[in-house]
């Protein structure tokens, strides 16, 4: 690879730096203690590692019930990826997103890529994908736009792994709808279509990178609302919890939030930002399992 590239990562990489720096909050808002766990349970808890997490990739399973849903349902969300180029960190993502058992769904809540990325990365651990018996789903975060990914380009690739990328829009998945906006930071949330697009009856599921947007989503009468962003923290301190986090995160750090008739999920992430390092915030897998409300 010639050295013009790598120069142009390295500046891409110190102004990303710069940004998540400028846009981040220490000490943020109910940032301490761990995440909460779901309405119906979540399992295991994050393993307190204090060595470097960054490839510790931890299934975890939590269950809740929603209201209007006819049988139950299985998702795997996978948010926060940001690959960068193929290496053994991404050879053992893929051998573990591969070894993952099939589901209903597959919701991806951005940030797949990041500053530097390769489409053949991509590539690699999109086709590590799970299989989504009812469809794969995808939004936009906010590296998307910055890293040049938020492009006709970026829709395509994704459609060859079967993964459809909702941008304000809203489709139907069996017994569901799944709802995917645009990104709260870096895009433009424009919900007037999708909302009008849900099937009555059918409960919807929201996609989301930034979880700012989440109350936006639930005054709107969406009953589960899954985002990113924040890694939880991605470094947790004991009793101080996470120091920072993104804007657009507020006091959504990670884990589980009622927000009136809805729940909240911030899911901890896979990948890492600024520094390859994870402490007491191992990467997450997320299955949730939905059961219909008695």
């Amino acid at each position: 690879m010639s050295p013009r590239p790598r120069l142009a990562d390295r500046i891409g990489f110190l102004r990303s730096l710069s940004k998540g720096l400028a846009r981040g909050a220490f000490f943020p808002d109910r940032g301490a203690g761990p995440p909460a766990p779901a309405p119906g349970g979540s399992a295991p808890p994050p393993r307190p590692r204090w060595g470097n997490g960054a490839g510790d990739f931890q299934p975890t399973t939590h269950r809740l019930t929603l209201a209007g849903l006819g049988r139950p349902l299985s998702i795997w969300h996978l948010t926060d990826i940001h690959i960068r180029e193929q290496g053994p960190w991404l050879d053992a993502l893929c051998a573990a997103t591969a070894a993952l058992p099939p589901a209903d769904l597959v919701l991806l809540t951005g940030d797949l890529v990041t500053t530097g990325w390769r489409p053949a990365a991509a590539r690699q651990w999109l086709a590590s994908l799970p299989t989504g018996r009812l469809g794969r789903f995808a939004v936009l975060g906010n590296w998307e736009h910055w890293a040049g990914a938020a492009t006709p380009a970026w829709t395509a690739l994704l459609a060859e792994a079967g993964v459809q990328l909702l941008r304000n829009a809203c489709v139907p998945a069996g017994p569901v709808d799944v709802l995917g906006t645009d990104d709260h930071l870096a895009g433009t949330l424009a919900l007037g279509a999708p909302l009008r697009a849900r099937r009555a009856g059918r409960p919807t599921i929201g996609l989301t990178h930034s979880p700012a947007a989440a109350p936006t989503l639930a005054r709107c009468g969406i009953p589960l609302i899954l985002a990113g962003h924040s890694h939880a923290g991605q470094v947790r301190l004991p009793w101080l919890g996470a120091l920072w986090v993104p804007m657009g995160t507020g006091r959504y750090v990670g884990g589980w939030y009622p927000l009136g008739e809805s729940q909240l999920f911030v899911g901890r992430g896979v990948g890492w930002s600024i520094a390859p390092v994870r402490l007491r915030c191992p990467p997450e897998l997320a299955r949730i399992e939905l059961a219909p409300a008695p």
